[in-house]
């Protein structure tokens, strides 16, 4: 039977002197030689020359937001690019005047590339938009600043998480407030459209979603509509953990584009936020951070997932949260077949990297992050020196044989970039060598979410998610590549201007 396409003549990434793969049925049918792979050209053979660019396998962002994605497109004031917090304010201001009496959201702000390196507040709010209640959410997810009228729609009491007079809520308060203003229904599937079509300019083909409560709904209809093109893996709250054992869901419960992976546990917040638990206090003075579940309410969940066949995923960063989590895994009895997940794992000590090693668990990370690390940038500023260059030891972690994937957490999503700060990164631990940081946003983000029978490599038998770089890294610096052509399935979802 003719292939239904082949690409040839460029390198193909993981197979040692092959320059073609041949596609058939949505799979891979053959790699090898381009003069054997174009044996099985017939008429309606889709030929892609390659001219010498190289084919990597799609790549699999293991852990982003990925309706949030779509939302920064088209729903949220994008506050992500903004040079001073004035910008930010005058951007909130012109979009609530656009839509005068709704809910205004920005999302993305980041006040450490800001001249005035502090927060918004809410009397800041309340000048850029008096009359509509309005929110903007830090670029991390964990803490947001509310005008007057926003901070009425929260119900928990001032406290760690709650300071009304500067108008900042922090996680679970937060997340109270930006349910309020949760987008309808069509809004939603809108954005899982933007979302999809976004990541395939990435070269994105599969993503690890941390979703959200009642993401699935906009999925699923996503899906009958035909505008899902991207592989999701979902891990669901885990206060969703009793419906899913109600209903008796455990992994993989879906089709190949969409499915239920496992749940996800917030141990603590973030450094930005000042919300990451730590050890020892923050550099300036502001405390530990917060655990955010303790070990034994922690353990019985886990417990109740693995008896559910579902896979836990849990968020810890800090060093405190790292602990808390590895004395909840030995609580609950997990072994290294369980493959369970603990996401960011940024400030390690050596004993628990040792520890995450012994019990299996693949770390998650994100090699954007590298964007705060180094002199000057935020982790040194809320951590010191010599914290920030333990942070993201990507190098530690390799040598301790820990099963490694790279996502983004949507900040900002894009392999090409994350990649290109861990090759050359702020400290000698983050320095993650070219293959193996193609491979952990690949094959390493596949095995996270036991996929890798069928992504993850270019390998005959599994599913055709293809990337064409615009050349070959071998010969190119990695800074001047660009994403030419993303097949999913065997299908061109994306084709870069000016490129063939």
């Amino acid at each position: 039977m003719p292939a239904e396409a082949i690409l040839y003549e460029g390198p193909v990434f993981g197979a040692e002197g092959a320059d073609a793969l041949a596609v058939r049925c949505g799979r891979i049918a053959a790699v090898g030689a381009s003069a054997e792979i174009l044996r099985l050209k017939g008429p309606e053979t889709v030929l892609v020359p390659l001219r010498g660019r190289a084919v990597v396998p799609g790549f699999f962002d293991a852990h982003t937001h990925f309706v949030r994605v779509g939302l920064e497109k088209t729903f949220y004031v994008e506050l992500g690019r903004t040079r001073s917090l004035a910008e930010a304010l005058e951007r909130l201001h012109s979009a609530a005047s656009a839509r005068p009496g709704e809910w205004t959201v920005g999302r993305g702000w980041d006040e450490s590339f800001w001249p005035e390196k502090r927060y918004l507040e809410r009397s800041d709010l309340d000048r850029a938009v008096p009359r509509q209640p309005c929110y903007a959410m830090r670029v991390d997810g964990h803490m947001l600043a509310a005008n007057t009228l926003a901070l009425a729609r929260c119900s928990l009491p001032d406290g760690e998480f709650v300071d009304r007079d500067l108008g900042h809520l922090r996680e679970e308060a937060a997340w109270q407030v930006a349910r309020t203003a949760r987008p309808d229904p069509e809004t939603l599937v809108e954005a899982v459209d933007a979302a999809s079509r976004h990541a395939a300019s990435l070269g994105v083909t599969s993503v690890a979603d941390m979703a959200g409560a009642g993401d699935l709904i906009a999925y699923q209809s996503a899906v009958q509509r035909g505008t899902l093109r991207t592989r999701v893996f979902l891990y669901l709250p885990v206060d969703e953990l009793p419906a899913l054992m109600s209903l008796g869901v455990s992994r993989g419960f879906g089709s190949d584009l969409l499915s239920v992976q496992g749940v996800k546990a917030f141990a603590d917040g973030s450094i930005g936020a000042r919300t990451a638990a730590v050890g020892e206090p923050y550099r300036d003075g502001t405390g530990h951070g917060q655990l955010l579940i303790g070990r034994h309410e922690l353990a019985s969940r886990w417990r109740a997932a693995c008896e559910t066949g579902l896979q836990v995923a849990v968020h810890a960063i800090g060093d405190r949260a790292i602990e808390e989590v590895l004395a909840a895994a030995h609580q609950a009895g997990i072994s290294p077949l369980d493959r369970h997940r603990i996401e960011h794992l940024e400030l390690p000590s050596a004993a628990q990297l040792e520890d995450v090693a012994s019990l299996g668990l693949v770390a998650s990370m994100q090699p954007n992050f590298l964007q705060w690390s180094g002199p000057g940038g935020m982790y040194e500023e809320r951590l010191g020196p010599e914290r920030d260059a333990r942070m993201d030891p990507h190098a530690r972690v390799i040598e301790h044989s820990i099963p490694l994937a790279f996502g983004s957490d949507g900040m900002p999503m894009g392999p090409l970039y994350g990649i290109g700060l861990v090759l050359d990164p702020p400290h000698p631990s983050q320095k993650t060598p070219l293959l193996e940081a193609i491979r952990a946003y690949t094959e390493g983000a596949a095995h996270a979410s036991f996929a890798e029978g069928e992504l993850g490599k270019l390998f005959p038998g599994k599913w055709a998610d293809l990337v064409v770089l615009s050349g070959d890294p071998a010969r190119t610096p990695w800074g001047e590549l660009e994403v030419d052509l993303t097949f999913l399935a065997g299908e061109r979802v994306y084709l870069r201007d000016g490129a063939s």
